[in-house]
C-alpha cells in the first residue's frame, strides 16, 4: 500500500510542478521540484526496492533535478562584472502600509493570539502594563511561522503589518540571490540596513527553508555565506530598539524540520507559531467571501447557489484543503454555470437564469488535485509536537489500536497506507 501511496503522492507533485513550470512560477517549481528530488532520493534507498520502481522514481525526478541544478547556476554563476554590469542599489521596503488587518484573517484564533502576547501588547493601553511586568522595555519579536503551502502565512504578515501600521519588507529568495557572486550577502545586508530607517517595521522572509536550510545539507551549499550574513545581522538588529520603536522579523516555511539548528536557537526564531489549515469555521468564512454571501464585503458579487448547494455542505466538503485550495476550487465551480449562461446566449437562447448546481460541485472536487497530503498533514502534527516524524507515526500506530476516536482521520488513512 505505501508503495502506491507514495507513487500517487509522486505523480501528483510532478504534475503540479510541469504546470509551475508552463505558468512560470519559479518559487512554486523549484518548491515541487525539490520535493519531487527528496521522494525519489527516498524511495531508491528503501530496501527491496526493485529495479524497474528505480527507474520510474529516477527517469520522472531527472527534469526537477535539472532544474534545479539551472537555477543554482543562475543565482551562483562565478562572473565578474563588465563595465556594462552594475549591482544597483534598490528599495527593500514599500513605501506604502498595507490596508488590511488582523480581522480580515479568517479563523487562526490561535495565531492571532500570539501575535497579540508577542507583538501587539507593547502597543496597547490595555495590555503594555501587563507586557512590561513580565517582560520589561524588550521591543522587537523575531518569528517563525510554519505550516503547509497555501495556509496564508504571507496574508498574515500582511495583515498584521496594516494592523500595525507599519512598512513591510517581503523578501523573497530569487530577490536575496543573485548572479554575481557576493551579491546575495551585500543583498542581506541591504534589508537590514533600510530596516534601520523605520521606527515600525517587518521584515518578512517568504520561503525562508531556501535561504537557512541546514548548513550540513548539500541542498543548501549555494546559500551558506547568505545564512551566516542573515545570522549576523539578526544578533544585532534588535539590540538598539527603543521605546516607541518596534521592529519585528518574521520569517516563514512550509519545511521547519530542514532548517539550520542555528536559526531557531534562543534570541533568534525561538517563538515559532503553526499555521494550519482552515478548519471549519474557517472553512466557513473562507466559502461565504469566495461565493460573495458576506455582507460586510462592499461590491461584492453574490453567486447564485441552488437550494441543495449550501456553505455548510461545501465547509464539509472542504475538509482537509489549504485557503489557497477552497478560492482555487470556488473559483472553478463558479466558472461551471457562468460557462452554461454564456453557452446559452451564444446559442441564441437567451439568458439562462443558470445557478451552481451540487452537480458542479462534485465534479470540481472530484476532480481537484488537493495540494495537501495526508503525509504532509501528519509530518507538520509531528513537528509542532516536538517529536520525529517516525516517533510520532509509532505513538499514533500504537494508540490506533485502541481508541480510534482520539486519532485524527488524516492520521488514520496515512497510518493504513503504510
Amino acid at each position: 500500500m505505501q508503495k502506491f501511496s507514495t507513487m500517487n503522492t509522486f505523480e501528483e507533485y510532478i504534475d503540479m510542478f510541469n504546470k509551475a513550470i508552463e505558468s512560470e512560477n519559479s518559487d512554486d517549481a523549484i518548491r515541487l521540484g525539490r520535493k519531487i528530488v527528496e521522494i525519489a532520493d527516498r524511495e531508491c534507498k528503501r530496501p527491496g526496492i526493485t529495479s524497474s520502481i528505480k527507474k520510474i522514481y529516477t527517469d520522472n525526478s531527472q527534469r526537477a533535478r535539472e532544474y534545479i541544478a539551472d537555477l543554482r547556476m543562475m543565482y551562483t554563476a562565478d562572473k565578474k562584472p563588465s563595465n556594462e554590469v552594475k549591482s544597483e542599489q534598490r528599495k527593500w521596503f514599500s513605501s506604502e502600509v498595507p490596508s488590511l488587518n488582523l480581522r480580515d484573517v479568517k479563523g487562526l484564533q490561535h495565531v492571532k493570539d500570539e501575535f497579540v502576547i508577542n507583538i501587539l501588547a507593547p502597543f496597547s493601553q490595555k495590555y503594555a502594563p501587563i507586557y512590561r511586568k513580565f517582560r520589561g522595555a524588550e521591543f522587537g519579536s523575531q518569528i517563525l511561522l510554519y505550516g503547509p503551502p497555501g495556509t496564508g502565512k504571507t496574508f498574515l504578515v500582511k495583515c498584521l503589518a496594516g494592523h500595525i501600521g507599519c512598512n513591510i519588507s517581503i523578501v523573497q529568495t530569487k530577490d536575496i540571490l543573485a548572479n554575481l557572486v557576493g551579491d546575495a550577502e551585500k543583498n542581506m545586508g541591504e534589508v537590514f540596513e533600510e530596516a534601520r530607517n523605520y521606527d515600525r517595521c517587518i521584515i518578512f522572509f517568504d520561503e525562508f527553508d531556501a535561504l537557512a536550510a541546514s548548513r550540513d545539507d548539500e541542498e543548501s551549499r549555494h546559500t551558506r555565506g547568505v545564512l551566516t550574513t542573515l545570522l549576523t545581522y539578526m544578533d544585532g538588529f534588535l539590540k538598539d530598539v527603543k521605546e516607541g520603536q518596534h521592529r519585528i522579523v518574521i520569517a516563514a516555511t512550509n519545511r521547519p524540520w530542514i532548517l539550520d539548528s542555528a536559526v531557531k536557537r534562543g534570541g533568534r526564531f525561538d517563538t515559532q507559531i503553526y499555521v494550519p489549515i482552515p478548519d471549519y469555521d474557517a472553512r466557513y468564512q473562507l466559502i461565504r467571501l469566495a461565493l460573495g454571501k458576506d455582507d460586510a464585503i462592499k461590491n461584492r458579487v453574490d453567486v447564485p447557489c441552488s437550494e441543495d448547494v449550501s456553505i455548510e455542505w461545501l465547509a464539509e466538503k472542504f475538509d482537509g484543503m489549504s485557503g489557497a485550495d477552497i478560492n482555487a476550487v470556488c473559483k472553478q465551480i463558479i466558472n461551471r454555470p457562468m460557462h452554461r449562461e454564456i453557452k446559452s446566449l451564444q446559442a441564441g437562447e437567451g439568458n439562462a437564469d443558470e445557478a451552481i448546481l451540487r452537480e458542479d460541485c462534485e465534479v470540481v472536487i472530484g476532480k481537484y488535485i488537493n495540494g495537501i497530503t495526508d503525509e504532509m498533514r501528519v509530518r507538520f502534527e509531528a513537528y509542532s509536537s516536538g517529536l520525529e516524524f517516525n516517533e510520532y507515526l509509532k505513538i499514533m500506530a500504537d494508540k490506533a489500536r485502541g481508541n480510534h476516536e482520539s486519532i485524527p482521520d488524516y492520521v488514520l488513512r496515512y497510518i493504513k497506507a503504510q
